[in-house]
């Protein structure tokens, strides 16, 4: 009975070896299938870093072969076509990068336009380098370095820009160049200018009307626009039956010939008014002859 089961104990073993042999010889063939085919792709991907593009689509192919598999497949495509990208652009000359990439530095302000009111005043700009870092410098044109004035925070994250009340009748501006390492940024910068006004001293000219006469009108104006005879101002309206000429100084003579008893305008007498303008501002002098 020993003997019996002995012999089937021993039958037993000899089967399962037969079995692990036999399995391990139907396995292999799987591994190495799956190994070939990452093999080859992954060989795929190292040539195509190196720029050997048709050397790395027949070893995409290679993988696209052994493994058929909808993913292998699809991934390996997608390899292909960027090979193919990638040979096209080396081939027109456009294989650098760098060209494309984003650059190693970056420079980036939170406004690239800054607009002032009259009065002094100060305005921050946010600063982010990339990587991080306070090392980065602003300059103003020189000709503007009196009124625009430029610093930096403690941090090195904000570039403080002040402008100087400005006195001028005329909106002035400039730009602000912020540099990094290589990489430059501008910012435009506008401030406006106090409002022009125009005045004069009689706003209502009397000439009699039997006698004539002459008037003579002060005009002040603080406009720093110059017209003609280097004036900031500029006669643009006059009754045509008054002489109104501009004489030295900031000054109009306004000249009125008698009315005759014959002219239609010697009963009621007549009206005219004088326009005097700058920067879109102006003043109207009433002319009447009674």
């Amino acid at each position: 009975m020993k003997k019996t089961i002995s012999k089937l104990n021993h039958r037993f073993h000899r089967l399962l070896r037969c079995m692990m042999v036999i399995g391990l010889l139907c396995f292999a063939p799987i591994v190495s299938y799956a190994q070939s085919a990452s093999e080859s792709y992954n060989k795929g991907v190292t040539l195509m870093n190196k720029g050997d593009y048709q050397e790395a689509i027949a070893s995409f192919k290679a993988s696209m072969a052994i493994n058929k598999s909808a993913a292998n497949v699809k991934k390996c495509k997608a390899q292909i076509a960027k090979c193919n990208r990638l040979a096209k652009k080396k081939k027109n000359g456009d294989d650098d990068d760098s060209k494309t990439s984003t650059p190693s530095k970056q420079l980036t302000l939170s406004t690239y336009n800054l607009a002032f009111e009259v009065g002094e005043d100060t305005k921050l700009v946010g600063v982010e380098t990339l990587p991080e870092s306070s090392d980065w410098m602003a300059n103003v044109a020189s000709e503007h370095e009196s009124w625009c004035k430029l610093g930096k925070s403690m941090d090195g994250k904000n570039l403080q820009v002040t402008c100087l009340a400005n006195s001028s009748t005329l909106s002035r501006q400039t730009g602000i160049t912020v540099i990094y390492d290589q990489v430059t940024r501008f910012i435009k910068l506008t401030q406006k200018g106090i409002k022009p006004h125009i005045d004069a001293t009689k706003a209502d000219v009397k000439i009699n009307k039997r006698k004539g006469g002459t008037q003579k009108v002060g005009i002040s104006c603080n406009s720093d626009t110059l017209y003609s005879d280097n004036k900031n101002w500029e006669l643009t309206k006059f009754p045509d039956w008054c002489d109104v000429t501009v004489t030295s100084g900031n000054e109009i003579t306004i000249k009125a010939e008698a009315l005759g008893k014959n002219d239609p305008d010697f009963k009621s007498g007549r009206t005219g008014y004088i326009r005097i303008e700058s920067q879109n501002e102006e003043f109207i002098i009433r002319v009447e002859q009674k």
